[in-house]
């Protein structure tokens, strides 16, 4: 066997590990999130942000009843915030809270609505916190020019039209917004998924060194281990940390404490850390990051035995031919 394809069955066993260890520690992390409703703190924390940090008006969201509906019980029966709130909800919310429809039961016909209202409303928002005041005046269209000091109602019909654009333009803002708080919530998933990755491969002795070390070593080892990565999928690794060390003495990886494990010299003990942290990095990257690399080093390494031998196999005997009598 050439070097090439050594390098090529120990980037195979690399990445098959990487990739247990990202499921592991994908399945830690959803477990956490769950107990510590991180999703829902962190929804509720981006909420406040566009609210520009009023928690009045957050404490008024989350009592809505479009938003009580959402809730949820945890594993301990208690009800906690939604994680998830759909852009048509949060429109209908913020479009009561901030316009409350500008119907004035006590001046005004039923099928009136008065635009003094709804901008006295805005008012006392932006007087309260300017930068609020000004994104819920960008959601409402065009109302400033409406009033000519005489004029102070619509018909319902004509704020039917207006109440759809002002609904458009929240569900635009929340979409963003949430869209922008995305990207923070990944990076600090991803700093939460090292940490994990870290504390797992240290307790299992995922050392990504001594793992390399080892195939290079192990002919038999990289063969049986590549023979595993063709089976992977997204799914491979273990479902819980207490099926972790079973799944990897399954498969024969070198990792586990044992007493031969521990370095004998401190620049030993400095390249298992490092190693520690090479992996701990590769489960930061995420399950199907590393499957796809997977699926592309095979594709590089080439087709499998058992296909080889089907693709060279002799062809059939062909029928013999037929001519017409006549």
């Amino acid at each position: 066997m050439n070097n090439l394809d050594a390098i090529l069955e120990i980037a195979i066993g690399l990445v098959l590990v990487w990739l247990i260890l990202s499921v592991s520690t994908l399945e830690v992390q959803d477990i956490i999130n769950k107990m510590l409703s991180k999703r829902s703190k962190f929804l509720e924390e981006s909420i406040l942000t566009m609210f520009r940090g009023e928690q009045d008006f957050v404490t008024q969201f989350y009592e809505h009843p479009a938003i009580k509906v959402l809730y949820k019980k945890n594993f301990l029966g208690k009800e906690i915030k939604p994680d998830y709130i759909p852009n048509p909800v949060f429109a209908e919310v913020a479009f009561e809270m901030f316009v409350n429809l500008g119907v004035d039961t006590n001046s005004l016909e039923g099928d009136a609505v008065s635009v003094s209202k709804i901008l006295d409303g805005v008012k006392k928002i932006n007087d309260q916190n300017e930068e609020l005041g000004y994104f819920v005046r960008r959601l409402i269209p065009n109302f400033d020019g409406q009033i000519d000091g005489q004029k102070t109602v619509f018909k319902l019909q004509e704020f039917e039209a207006k109440a759809a654009e002002f609904k458009i333009n929240a569900e635009n803002w929340f979409d963003i917004s949430m869209t922008r708080a995305s990207f923070w919530y990944k990076d600090q998933a991803k700093t939460f998924a090292f940490i994990i990755g870290l504390v797992l491969s240290i307790t299992f002795n995922i050392d990504s060194i001594y793992i390399t070390q080892e195939l290079w070593r192990e002919p038999t080892l990289r063969q049986t281990l590549v023979a595993q990565a063709q089976n992977a999928n997204l799914d491979t690794g273990a479902k819980s940390v207490s099926e972790l060390e079973e799944y990897y003495a399954d498969l024969e990886i070198p990792v586990g404490w044992q007493s031969t494990s521990l370095p004998a010299t401190p620049a030993a003990w400095g390249t298992k850390i490092l190693g520690f942290l090479i992996s701990a990095l590769a489960a930061m990257q995420g399950a199907p990051f590393w499957f796809d690399i997977l699926k592309n080093i095979l594709k590089i390494k080439g087709t499998p035995k058992e296909e080889k031998a089907k693709d060279i196999s002799p062809p059939s005997t062909p029928a013999p031919r037929m001519e017409a009598v006549g």
